[in-house]
């Protein structure tokens, strides 16, 4: 194995939609741009003006919070800031279908014609973005030229699973993914959707009676997925540590982990599926 370098060649951006924790973000240098979030008249920057707890206590106020693709000047910042000390930059995001980032962050990449920057669709959410952040600083941190880190991201790219159980359907109606009558009936047949992303695309796989039967049904998925197979797993969950770590037990039971991430999905998931929300992130090696 290559080993790490003190001086990558490559530097690599992602924005805060990846819900890679700040720790791998320091440890592996990961520039990451900020969600913005909306409320009312408010523009508010994740993680920087608006903390997970502050936007978990007004996800129920009377102004439902909206997430929004970063401005260009948020980009072009960190694209010319990065530039000075390394001209290849390969930037990762949210799955452009869905989210406006990656265009956005392609058009501010035009404006910094010092650094060559590559915009790389991830075609999913959380960490499914987050684990490609992450090897992308890996290969770059142990020398790895920019073409063939992005080989290993498509790679990794096509091995990617992601689930999600959702508690309720009452944040999908209030932000308009469901209509309010499809939400009454759910809720009053208690039905809880399984969502899988891939390729760009959010799919409701199943829907069940009860939660732990849909995080029974995603392990489940997962598990048809991988197989036997060794795998580098993220469990994700919104303002639910408890369930997520209870629920990170079982994973560890019936898979084949190799890494395991637990942590906050923080308010683009949360503002579709609320609190409570689980969601299960894997690759295989």
């Amino acid at each position: 194995m290559t080993q790490e370098t003190a001086e990558p060649q490559v530097a690599i951006v992602t924005d805060s939609a990846s819900s890679l924790p700040e720790d791998l973000r320091r440890r592996f240098g990961i520039s990451t741009v900020p969600i913005w979030i909306q409320i009312g008249d408010e523009s508010l920057k994740e993680g920087v003006d608006l903390s997970n707890d502050e936007f978990y206590k007004r996800l129920d106020g009377p102004l439902m919070p909206t997430t929004s693709a970063p401005p260009p000047s948020e980009f072009i910042e960190a694209y010319r800031t990065l530039a000075k000390k390394m001209k290849d930059i390969i930037s990762v995001h949210i799955m452009s279908q869905g989210s406006a980032t990656c265009a956005i962050a392609s058009l501010a990449a035009e404006s910094v014609p010092e650094a060559n920057v590559t915009v790389y669709d991830s075609g999913s959410v959380s960490m499914g973005v987050g684990f490609l952040a992450l090897e992308a600083a890996r290969c770059a941190l142990r020398g790895l030229k920019k073409e063939d880190i992005l080989a290993k991201l498509d790679y990794i790219k096509s091995r990617i699973y992601a689930f999600a159980a959702i508690p309720t359907l009452k944040y999908l109606r209030r932000s308009g993914r469901v209509s309010r009558g499809k939400a009454a009936l759910a809720s009053l047949l208690s039905i809880k959707p399984v969502l899988e992303i891939k390729d760009g695309v959010i799919s409701v796989v199943d829907q069940v009676r009860t939660f732990p039967r849909a995080l029974h049904r995603i392990l489940e998925l997962a598990h048809n997925a991988v197989g036997k197979r060794s795998a580098v797993v993220a469990v994700m969950h919104a303002n639910a540590p408890d369930a997520a770590n209870d629920f990170a037990a079982q994973v560890k039971k019936r898979l084949n982990v190799k890494e395991m991430i637990v942590g906050e999905a923080g308010p683009v998931l949360a503002v579709h599926g609320g609190p409570g929300l689980v969601g299960l992130v894997l690759y295989t090696l």
